[in-house]
């Protein structure tokens, strides 16, 4: 499996159609079709993620209608205790999929209050961004042309403390916000996370989708929207600075920076929990990536570690004046 995904990784027009076949070779193996009985629709499932892994290599390389083709198949399949893979349409097959969950491309902002506030703040942060972020190579095999970069300040439940010290405001901004539900459990280890993109003119994110359907995207532009879009599903929007869009991440979705476009354009996107997302969704599954076992997960003892956690940050907050400098306080 390691070495198809290597390959699968470097898969080329010429050989997407080879390697995708090869995926679905993995799909079919009898340990592999087993995990759709033996786990939840909450977990990654062998067979559904290489059904996934394969109708991507389809779909990036733009061979539709064998996508559409290994899609049926996928749909087609039914194990002896009924289990099946839950997709609904070609333009969204994540590797988790949580049947009870409201899937459509595009969603109201207006959903998650604090983004009007980082809306207002897109100039601090992007000031920040500037001054602080040191970007790197971002997943290099969905890279079709062109620079595209990322740094992570939120990932897993871990902050990026060197960033953060680094970028103040913005990190008081958010801090307070993710994970925006506690209590809730991670259906996938990074079911939430902050990450600041960077792209330049001709740089093109090919078509893909995201780990499972139970994420949003919540897209803020902070500089060069102009001449850079987005298209999720079968709709095509282009970016405003300033501006949030908030789509599902497990639709497929691509980025293109025309090259008339401007000279960088960076995004803070934050991935969040899908708001349908409760205690009773996940009652009705008993396990997740992040939980095998709902049965001994606390909602209270993760709302108590929450508390925690925003006391801390406040202490150190409370430390620090106006201008970002240190000052003394009294312990708190």
């Amino acid at each position: 499996m390691d070495c198809a995904s290597a390959a699968i990784a470097k898969a080329t027009v010429e050989d997407a159609l080879l390697l995708s076949r090869l995926a679905e070779e993995v799909a079919q193996h009898p340990r592999c079709m087993q995990e759709l009985d033996t786990k939840s629709e909450a977990e990654t499932r062998c067979a559904q993620k290489w059904y996934k892994i394969g109708i991507h290599v389809l779909v990036v390389h733009g061979l539709q209608e064998a996508a559409e083709q290994m899609w049926h198949r996928a749909k087609a399949i039914r194990t002896v205790t009924g289990a099946t893979i839950g997709w609904t349409s070609l333009l969204e097959t994540p590797t988790v999929w949580v049947s009870s969950l409201e899937s459509m491309p595009f969603w109201d902002c207006s959903t998650w209050p604090f983004l009007a506030s980082l809306e207002a703040a897109s100039s601090v942060i992007l000031d920040e961004v500037q001054k602080a972020a040191q970007f790197t190579a971002a997943y290099p095999y969905l890279k079709t042309g062109g620079v595209w970069q990322d740094i992570f300040l939120y990932r897993g439940h871990d902050w990026n403390s060197t960033l953060c010290d680094a970028m103040p405001r913005t990190c008081r901004l958010l801090l307070p916000e993710l994970p925006t539900k506690p209590g809730v459990p991670y259906a996938t280890v990074y079911n939430e996370e902050v990450v600041i993109f960077r792209s330049e003119p001709g740089a093109t994110v090919g078509a893909h989708c995201g780990s499972s359907n139970a994420i949003i995207n919540l897209h803020l532009t902070l500089k060069g929207g102009r001449g850079t879009s987005i298209a999720v599903g079968d709709e095509r929007i282009f970016l405003e600075d300033g501006k949030a869009v908030c789509f599902q991440d497990s639709f497929f979705h691509a980025v293109q920076h025309e090259v008339f476009g401007e000279d960088e354009r960076i995004s803070m996107v934050l991935r969040v929990m899908h708001p349908q997302m409760s205690l009773d969704v996940l009652e009705k599954i008993q396990s997740t990536d992040m939980v095998p076992d709902l049965r001994a997960f606390s909602s209270s003892e993760s709302l108590l570690q929450e508390v925690y956690r925003l006391r801390q940050e406040y202490r150190k907050l409370a430390l620090i004046s106006g201008d970002g400098t240190t000052k003394c306080a009294s312990p708190l």
